[in-house]
């Protein structure tokens, strides 16, 4: 294990690096995006606010008792939803006690919640040096590093709060996502099965089980993640997540019957789950039940109005039923769904040309140009990651902050693992929120 003062050094050395232009993340025509099976760097973060509220009476022993009376409101603000107000509760405490490692801890959760990325970085950094042995303060940073789109440097956090506490639960289970985000799965494997070591046969482990279950699959042993599924069910007899992975690893293994009582139990337990109602409707139109299939189907498609593969099971389910007016409805809309795909597939090299053309022209600090050409490439393919990005980046650099943020957010809203938009994202926030101080100070 390195020793993490590179890593410390390497976030400050990023942040001057990261507030140049944007040009280092411009997408090509060649260029793919890869969405993974899981957005782990969102699991990640929807544990963040409650990472806020972990450190507890024990980690706050330094502290005068008024500042513990403090941090301890400051948590509730943060699992209220009220950030801003304990933002301001603990520049306070800061302010009188500079070397309180919790309080730069605590507010650099919660500036990453608001989000403030630089600053947040900032805070974390200052409460590592200030207790470089506390295994939660990197855990904390890791969850921001990935927020921010920083993988590596979230793995190397994660490890590092191992290296101080190999019975860390959370930091195991942490670097496990970050490592299946990055395709190491057997290693991924590793860490989950130390979290279970770790936690038992706890309710908390539940979750672990679900994770190693994926992996397993991504790893081709359905049948090492069919007990997996089944035991994270057995923890948490409500987890509907599970009894749909469990539905869809049975089928691998040829037990239809299993698949179709799982999926079912998924529809009991969430009756709006349009992936379960889908899965359970094709599987009993495979097995022969056309009417039972039509219950399900139908509700995905009301959930999911332009998914062709269920207009396409619905329309089969309709058929086989003798429902043939109902069927010819959903296969005009299926028809046209396809027609709309078959449109965008014409204009793909029409579409990859002007992306290309405004990559070029960007080059050479043509801006304005660039941008219509990543619009007009847009207009052919809307659907494209890698030009909505590129658009949102030449926006950034022109200064059209809130027109490139919403095309970044777009992007991200289409494809949560993309790591690169979404570092380009914080900070594009952050630049835009200095800009407007900035031009808020000259105006007083």
């Amino acid at each position: 294990m390195r020793n993490f003062t590179s890593v410390s050094m390497r976030i400050n050395q990023g942040r001057s690096c990261l507030t140049e232009s944007f040009g280092g993340i411009r997408t090509s025509a060649a260029a793919t995006c890869v969405l993974l099976l899981f957005s782990f760097s969102e699991q990640l973060w929807s544990k963040v606010a409650v990472a806020a509220t972990a450190f507890g009476p024990a980690s706050l022993s330094e502290s005068e008792e008024i500042d513990r009376q403090s941090l301890e409101k400051a948590q509730e603000f943060i699992r209220s939803g009220l950030v801003d107000q304990a933002v301001v509760l603990l520049r306070k405490v800061i302010l009188e006690e500079s070397t309180n490692a919790d309080a730069h801890l605590l507010l650099g959760t919660a500036l990453a919640l608001v989000p403030k990325r630089s600053e947040s970085l900032q805070e974390l950094q200052l409460a590592i040096e200030l207790r470089p042995d506390f295994a939660p303060g990197y855990n904390t940073l890791g969850m921001v590093l990935s927020r921010f789109g920083e993988t590596t440097l979230s793995h190397q956090a994660f490890e590092k709060a191992i290296e101080l506490d190999p019975q860390f639960a959370q930091a195991h289970l942490n670097l496990s996502l970050i490592l299946a985000q990055l395709g190491e799965f057997p290693r991924a494997g590793e860490h989950l099965n130390r979290v279970l070591q770790i936690r038992g046969e706890s309710p908390d482990a539940a979750y672990p089980h679900y994770l190693r279950g994926g992996v397993y699959n991504e790893q081709n042993e359905p049948e090492e993640a069919a007990r997996e599924f089944e035991r994270a069910i057995e923890l948490r007899p409500d987890y509907v997540e599970a009894y749909v992975k469990l539905g869809v690893t049975r089928k691998k293994l040829a037990d239809t019957w299993g698949a179709i009582e799982a999926f079912r139990r998924a529809v009991e337990l969430d009756p709006d789950n349009p992936e379960a109602r889908y899965r359970l409707g094709m599987e009993y139109l495979q097995v022969g039940e056309p009417q039972k299939a039509l219950e399900h189907l139908k509700k995905a498609a009301d959930a999911r109005p332009d998914d062709p593969a269920v207009l396409y099971t619905l329309a089969r389910a309709l058929r086989t039923g003798g429902k043939m007016e109902e069927a010819s409805l959903v296969e005009q809309r299926l028809s046209q769904s396809r027609r709309a795909t078959e449109k965008i597939k014409e204009n793909v090299l029409l579409a990859s040309k002007l992306n290309n053309e405004g990559v070029e022209l960007e080059r050479v600090e043509n801006l304005p140009v660039a941008i219509e050409k990543y619009r007009a490439a847009l207009e052919l393919n809307p659907l494209h990651g890698g030009f909505r990005r590129n658009l949102g980046l030449a926006l950034c650099r022109l200064g059209r902050w809130d027109e490139g943020i919403q095309e970044l957010r777009e992007v991200l809203r289409r494809n949560p693992g993309d790591q690169e938009t979404r570092k380009a994202l914080y900070i594009a926030l952050d630049k835009a929120a200095a800009e407007r101080a900035e031009s808020k100070e000259d105006r007083n």
